[in-house]
């Protein structure tokens, strides 16, 4: 019988096996890691380096206290993003399990939970029909986002056991699949303001870097646009898509662009196609010319509202973060208690948040993790 048992190694189980531990030393404590070793999420996240929270968030301060418990440093990048001071994710990772060691928390590895319920006790069973007994459960492994680190949704069913709800589940952060044929955009990318309409109406607009891709377009502005994409009710996959428009300014600092494409290609030995190549990429240049028809009133209109029908997004396995998960008012988000079930707890991406790049989700990680930890120790 365990005190404590986390299904998920990843990001918010380790954190909330940590500071259980250290509110009340002596738990005993196990964390059920699908994968062959923990934290493996970690570790790719932010291209390496984990981008670990941000300024912006509410509480970065706590994650930053924690980790400097931890002997992790950051320091802050661009855009408010905080790193390790190495800008390694190694150095979350180790932190992370060589606290967990030294406090006397268990981390079986290769451990798949499938089955939860609760009797006297909490009982998780494994897919190789191996159990464990524990006071108290904390389900924190992950939403559906990146299955490769086993994060393959396990834990809706496992909350769906257990009387709660889970909102509709969309993969987000990811890129953005279009209608048009952009094969010949392949490998441009472009500083530029990204705008997503939706019957007419803007709901989202941010700038940055835009890739495309042979037939998806991303970028981080993008994929923080990904997560506005919905399906609306009534509508399928196949047509769910129909009432939005991607908008892409190619020019966003620029004013009065048509004026100026249209004045210089009136004079002698300038025409639109010299001046867009002066202007964007040739390969975004040509692909103007060739739908504006060397019109330089419509290329110049191109520059400015270059339009898309998105067709969806990309999937499962290129997304950063799940849209969706356990409600969240079925959850006290004080301690990440249940209100359905006492001694049950949510931490991490199986609940209903998502967030923009740029460590927001992970301090949702961290922060929840935290949160649990304490709740779990405060009951025990």
């Amino acid at each position: 019988m365990y005190d404590i048992c986390v299904i998920g190694g990843g990001a918010s189980g380790l954190t909330a096996a940590i500071t259980a531990a250290e509110a009340k030393p002596g738990l005993r404590i196990v964390v059920l890691e699908k994968k062959d070793k923990p934290g493996s999420k970690i570790l790719a996240s932010g291209n390496g380096r984990c981008n670990m929270t941000n300024t912006e968030c509410l509480n970065y301060r706590e994650t930053l206290g924690f980790f400097s418990s931890l002997g992790v440093l950051a320091r802050i990048g661009d855009e408010g993003r905080i790193y390790p001071y190495s800008e390694e994710a190694l150095a979350v990772q180790r932190g992370l399990t060589d606290r967990a060691a030294a406090l006397g928390i268990e981390i079986r590895t290769d451990w798949a939970a499938a089955k939860a319920s609760k009797k006297d006790a909490f009982v998780v069973i494994s897919s190789k029909g191996d159990s464990i007994e524990a006071r108290c459960l904390l389900i924190a492994c992950g939403g559906k986002a990146g299955p490769k680190f086993g994060t393959t949704g396990d834990g809706y069913g496992m909350a769906k056991g257990f009387d709660h709800h889970v909102t509709k589940l969309v993969p987000a952060l990811t890129g953005v699949t279009v209608r048009e044929n952009i094969k010949a955009l392949a490998g441009v990318r472009a500083r530029a303001k990204v705008s997503l309409i939706f019957r007419g109406s803007e709901i989202f607009e941010e700038s940055g870097i835009v890739q495309f891709s042979g037939d998806y377009i991303s970028g981080i502005c993008v994929m923080n646009l990904s997560r506005f994409l919905l399906i609306p009710e009534g509508k399928s996959l196949s047509d769910g898509f129909d009432d939005y428009i991607m908008s892409i300014d190619l020019l966003p600092d620029a004013a009065d662009v048509e004026r100026l494409i249209v004045e210089k290609s009136q004079k002698p030995g300038i025409s639109a196609g010299n001046l867009l190549n002066s202007i964007v990429s040739a390969p975004l240049a040509a692909y103007i010319m060739k739908f504006s028809k060397g019109d330089a009133k419509v290329a110049a209109g191109m520059l400015k509202d270059l339009k898309f029908k998105p067709s969806g997004v990309r999937g499962w396995e290129y997304a950063q973060v799940t849209r969706g998960g356990v409600e969240l008012d079925e959850i006290n988000m004080e301690n990440m208690e249940s209100e359905l079930v006492p001694g049950l707890y949510f931490a991490g991406e199986i609940i209903d948040y998502d967030g923009p790049c740029g460590g927001y989700n992970l301090q949702n990680a961290w922060e929840t993790g935290i949160r649990a930890g304490r709740g779990m120790a405060d009951v025990l």
